[in-house]
């Protein structure tokens, strides 16, 4: 196998571990579901049987979105900032009546994973600082808007858990689940054609499932607004996010179906 042919395969095989991950996600709620009844969010879950299946698929679906690199500059962005909040879901647990959450665990758990960030972060920027030496254009304007946002993230976090650890024990779950579900909303409509060439600044897309994904989009903005006006019903939140996460599922199934038949295009 060539060395390209690695690379597709093991770009292939990392889209089809976060679907693995999301049905990892399902089959435990699902079975917890079964044994005592709904809770009220996916969050909850974490205070059941299914809290470490919970927390290491957050974990590693971060992972695998900063991995991944988007088609487009304005893609690659929105990964990588639904990548570093989608930890920050698992490490700060949503706040429950009768539920003490360890502050001194959540503090731990957002300085280690705020320092392998930062070092992360100061590699990027060396490579780019390099390639700049070399008379390359670092960074674009879509890179340049995730280095800023990552790091205003990052200084955010350490600044307000240093200040206030219950505060942020309290609000930062909240918070980290905005930013892990709006960019996966901004992923699919960047994924279309008009966000290709529009948003992101690119040639006009390939896509067969440009109305497909406008699909989605339009489906995940109905989610949010159905939800939005149940919110007084215990169980919105929940309807929310697993609505969501089906949504992008779907979106990430078509998705890969959608390069995988760009690149086999490629190789003709």
């Amino acid at each position: 196998m060539t060395a390209s042919g690695t690379e597709q395969t093991t770009y292939r095989y990392l889209r089809a571990a976060l679907l693995a991950l999301l049905l990892a996600l399902a089959v435990s709620v699902a079975v917890e579901t079964l044994r005592r009844g709904w809770e009220t969010s996916l969050s909850s879950y974490y205070y059941t049987a299914a809290g470490p299946v919970f927390v290491g698929v957050l974990t590693s679906v971060g992972v695998c979105l900063i991995a991944l690199r988007g088609g487009t500059d304005a893609e690659d962005v929105c990964l990588n900032l639904a990548g570093i909040s989608a930890p920050m879901v698992a490490f700060v647990p949503t706040p429950e009546e009768g539920q003490a959450p360890d502050v001194h665990a959540i503090a731990n758990n957002a300085a280690t994973f705020w320092t392998v960030l930062a070092v992360g972060y100061a590699v990027v920027l060396v490579r780019g600082l390099r390639r700049r030496a070399r008379g390359e254009s670092w960074p674009s304007p879509w890179g340049a808007v995730g280095l800023v946002s990552t790091a205003a993230a990052w200084v955010v976090g350490v600044i307000w858990i240093a200040l206030d650890e219950e505060s942020f024990a309290a609000h930062a779950h909240a918070l980290a689940a905005v930013f892990t579900f709006l960019p996966f909303a901004g992923v699919v409509v960047l994924n279309t054609d008009w966000g290709v060439r529009v948003v992101a600044g690119g040639p006009a897309s390939r896509t067969r499932y440009d109305a497909a994904y406008w699909g989605i989009a339009g489906g995940m903005a109905l989610v949010a607004v159905v939800f939005a006006a149940l919110w007084a019903w215990d169980y919105a939140l929940l309807g929310v996010e697993i609505g969501e996460l089906a949504l992008f599922a779907v979106f990430w199934v078509l998705q890969s179906l959608d390069l995988m038949k760009a690149a086999e295009t490629s190789l003709e």
